[in-house]
């Protein structure tokens, strides 16, 4: 198991080399996230086998190409929070269709704190944006307000909530095999 872990981890760091990089500062802050934690499928998913749940690789509206091992496509932000949540309904990956908005909770476990801009393993999720993502996760000030939608802004991993409507960018999940 771990020669097939460490042979994934050689494959996604030289998958990654072309791939915009994020500006990482292992020396001074440990790393949230170990690249050796995930498993590629080669199939556009990733298994997080610490948390046991896997991962699509691209953004939504980018699809997988299983001959270069690489996202191809535009990446879609969804013009609101109801709209992210219906993004899974339509998804299909890997012969899975039940793919579903993550949690904030689940989202913060992929979020590299080390680094920033974005703020993610680049080696394991190329071409993820500086950008917000949203989350299944509502908020609300209190019982009166408007519900909020909870999203984390991959710049830097820091969450946040905000008015539904807004515009962002949505990353599917679903519970390993």
């Amino acid at each position: 198991m771990q020669r097939i872990l460490k042979t994934s981890a050689v494959a996604l760091a030289l998958l990654s080399a072309t791939s915009a990089s994020a500006a990482c500062f292992y020396d001074t802050i440990r790393a949230s996230t170990q690249v050796e934690q995930f498993y590629d499928n080669r199939d556009g998913t990733l298994l997080d086998m610490k948390t046991g749940l896997t991962w699509a690789v691209c953004i939504y509206g980018q699809s997988f190409d299983t001959s270069t091992n690489a996202c191809v496509g535009a990446a879609t932000q969804v013009p609101s929070w109801s709209a992210a949540l219906q993004a899974q309904d339509d998804f299909d990956l890997a012969g899975h269709t039940d793919w579903r908005l993550p949690n904030v909770k689940e989202l913060a476990t992929i979020v590299e704190y080390a680094c920033v801009d974005p703020a993610i393993r680049p080696e394991l999720f190329p071409q993820t944006p500086s950008a917000p993502f949203w989350t299944h996760t509502p908020d609300s000030a209190d019982v009166d307000s408007v519900v909020l939608g909870r999203y984390i802004d991959f710049y830097d991993g820091t969450e946040f909530n905000d008015k539904p409507e807004i515009q962002r960018y949505v990353r599917l999940v679903r519970e390993a095999d």
